[in-house]
């Protein structure tokens, strides 16, 4: 049986104040399609994208999460999952997209030569991380 030993989320309070924002953002697009008196079907086509983008939006706020085991990392995403044994993962490395963003991201490097970003996952919790690597 494989033990959870890590989540890496982010907390619920956050997700629910993104979700509401998420919602009035919608409601809001719902509203400027009704009082621009746009056309039936375009107002359908305009809500409906609104809605699949705001659902495939607020879906990832509350799946997406790094998971840390015993045999190694999981990094869920909205769609899939995506598993390492630790045996498969090269490095943990701390990359900076560009530079004129101070925010660092923390990208796992398989044997294979793929980088994958870890969500939810920062600087400050590498070491906790590398700890948790079995030699």
């Amino acid at each position: 049986m494989d033990v959870t030993l890590r989540e890496y989320r982010a907390d619920r309070r956050s997700r629910l104040k993104v979700i509401g924002l998420i919602s009035v953002m919608l409601a809001c697009g719902v509203l400027e399609v009704v009082i621009n008196d746009v056309p039936g079907w375009v107002g359908a086509i305009l809500i409906s994208v609104l809605a699949i983008v705001d659902g495939v939006w607020t879906l990832s706020l509350w799946r997406s999460r790094t998971v840390v085991r015993a045999d190694g990392v999981v990094v869920v995403g909205v769609v899939r999952s995506r598993k390492w044994a630790w045996h498969e993962i090269q490095d943990l490395v701390v990359e900076t997209p560009s530079s004129t963003t101070p925010r660092r991201l923390i990208r796992l490097h398989d044997t294979r030569g793929r980088k994958t970003t870890l969500p939810y996952v920062a600087e400050s919790h590498l070491p906790d991380l590398l700890a948790l690597r079995p030699s």
